[in-house]
């Protein structure tokens, strides 16, 4: 599976974001409206002058963001990035020529970033800034400097490209903010701070979280030219010097946060299963110890299930295996949407299932998966233009044993005896 690809399913469905799109050329806009749509299923209204883009920000639709042309019919000279400022509506201008009196007018006018229509590179740039920027907005980055003006800056600069900012004025209060905030992706440090300095931070860091789960960005105003070096090899992905502009500044932070999630990305499709999505036989196994662990420290209960289709050698000798695929893929969807609160679902291989999940009670626990078992007899697959109807054996272990082992050992069994004792049923004990 491609990276594209793999990115593309989050996209998938309804669409989750507009875009206002300026440009008085229609083959232009045709092409970037068209590119948009299929990389992020977003929706594109198209406005060729200024006075069309007034109607289209007084229309109530909420848009993300404007992608406007510099020159238009009646706004020549830019004008139409003024009116989307006062729309505060963030912008990326395009334009066919640019200069660099143009490009401080509008970087200072807030654009986001400027884009050189002069080839499809640069549509296709274009095309993923605009994703990019849609997702920033659910990524925690954290600034760390003992300057105030410093940390200011930096927030200012990483809020205009959506990131969610948070900030630490000196290295302890940094590790503490990454205790509590998990979800953070990007760290940028500065080198010389009191009590402890980036140094010791980026390395206090790395002691936690590798390089592929936390991206840290050294900063300095130093001369000293040994920095760079020194904050790399002790465990920072990337270093700047100050002062910096804004476009490298905006350029490194999303170059690092996009190498981050094509490793997410990786790392996902390597512990799923390529037809179901579910995760996989050897993700399970190596992911279901520590939840076994886990779960006893907290005390709560751990229910352990093996299920399996039934018959399903008869679908695929019956209806073919693409149709066969179809039931897996089905199953897979209702295991995903039950209303039990699972841990882990995986495909084990063939059409058999595995699952852990939490229970506060026996008698919920029945409840939950008597429900599942019906909703999967009460809901057929359609493939070629058949309606196939399917079963499915479940073996429950809802009793906590000595390992992980030993449950999945207890619920294979009592699958075993589901199947045995003639199969679409529930045996747990």
């Amino acid at each position: 599976m491609s990276i594209v690809r793999a990115q593309n399913r989050a996209f998938q469905g309804k669409p989750k974001f507009s875009v206002l799109l300026i440009e008085d050329q229609r083959s232009l806009s045709q092409m970037a409206a068209a590119m948009l749509k299929e990389r992020w299923n977003c929706y594109v209204h198209i406005a060729t002058s200024m006075s069309e883009a007034r109607v289209a920000l007084s229309s109530g639709t909420h848009f993300f963001l404007a992608v406007s042309d510099l020159h238009l019919p009646d706004a020549a000279h830019g004008e139409i990035i003024d009116v989307l400022h006062e729309a505060r509506l963030p912008t990326i201008a395009i334009t066919g020529h640019f200069d660099k009196e143009l490009r401080a007018l509008t970087l200072k006018k807030g654009v986001l970033d400027y884009v050189i229509k002069d080839s499809l590179n640069a549509f296709e740039y274009l095309t993923e800034l605009v994703g990019r920027l849609y997702k920033n907005q659910f990524i925690q980055v954290l600034a760390v400097d003992d300057s105030a003006t410093s940390r200011a800056y930096l927030k200012h600069m990483l809020g205009t490209q959506f990131f969610q900012v948070l900030t630490a004025g000196s290295g302890l209060e940094a590790l503490k903010i990454i205790e509590s905030n998990p979800d953070i992706r990007i760290i940028l440090t500065d080198y010389n701070m009191p009590e402890m300095d980036g140094f010791k931070l980026v390395s206090e860091i790395r002691k936690l979280h590798g390089k592929d789960r936390i991206a840290i960005i050294g900063l300095s105003a130093s001369d000293d030219s040994d920095l760079s070096a020194r904050f790399l090899k002790i465990g920072a992905n990337d270093f700047l010097s100050k002062p910096f502009s804004f476009e490298e500044l905006t350029w490194r932070v999303n170059q690092n946060i996009e190498m981050l999630e094509h490793i997410d990305i990786i790392r996902d499709v390597a512990n799923r299963d390529f037809l179901t999505g579910l995760f996989n036989r050897r993700y399970f196994f190596e992911n279901g110890a520590g939840l076994f662990v886990k779960t006893y420290a907290e005390k709560k209960q751990l229910v352990v299930a093996m299920m399996d289709i039934d018959h399903f050698k008869r679908i695929n000798d019956t209806y073919g295996h693409d149709c066969g695929d179809t039931v897996l893929k089905d199953m897979a969807g209702l295991l995903s949407s039950a209303h039990f609160k699972t841990y882990l679902v995986a495909r084990l291989g063939g059409e058999e299932f595995a699952v852990l999940a939490e229970g506060d009670s026996f008698a919920e626990i029945s409840e939950h998966f008597e429900a599942f078992h019906q909703s999967v007899a009460e809901t057929p697959s359609h493939c070629d233009g058949k309606t196939i109807s399917y079963t499915i054996s479940i073996g429950l272990c809802p009793t906590r044993l000595e390992s992980l082992d030993a449950m999945l050992k207890q619920a294979d069994n009592n699958l075993y005896l589901a199947k045995q004792g003639g199969r679409n049923q529930i045996i747990m004990g």
